[in-house]
C-alpha cells in the first residue's frame, strides 16, 4: 500500500554497508535508514548482513 511504502527508504547503499568495518556498525545503520519502517525489521537485517558477508568474500582477491 502507499502507506507502506512511504515507511521504507527508496534504496540503502549496499557499498558504504561493505565498506562498513563491523556487522554490528552496519546493522546500526540499516537500523537508522528502517527507523521509520513500522514493519519487523530483524529478519531483513539479518539477511542483508548475512548476504554482504558473502558479498565480502568475493571481492577479497584471492592468491593464485
Amino acid at each position: 500500500t502507499p502507506e507502506d511504502q512511504r515507511t521504507l527508504p527508496e534504496s540503502i547503499d549496499v557499498d558504504e554497508l561493505l565498506d562498513t568495518e563491523s556487522d554490528d556498525a552496519r546493522a546500526a545503520r540499516v537500523k537508522e535508514l528502517l527507523v521509520d519502517c513500522y514493519k519487523p525489521i530483524e529478519a531483513f537485517i539479518s539477511g542483508l548482513l548475512d548476504k554482504i558477508r558473502g558479498m565480502q568474500k568475493l571481492s577479497i582477491p584471492q592468491k593464485k
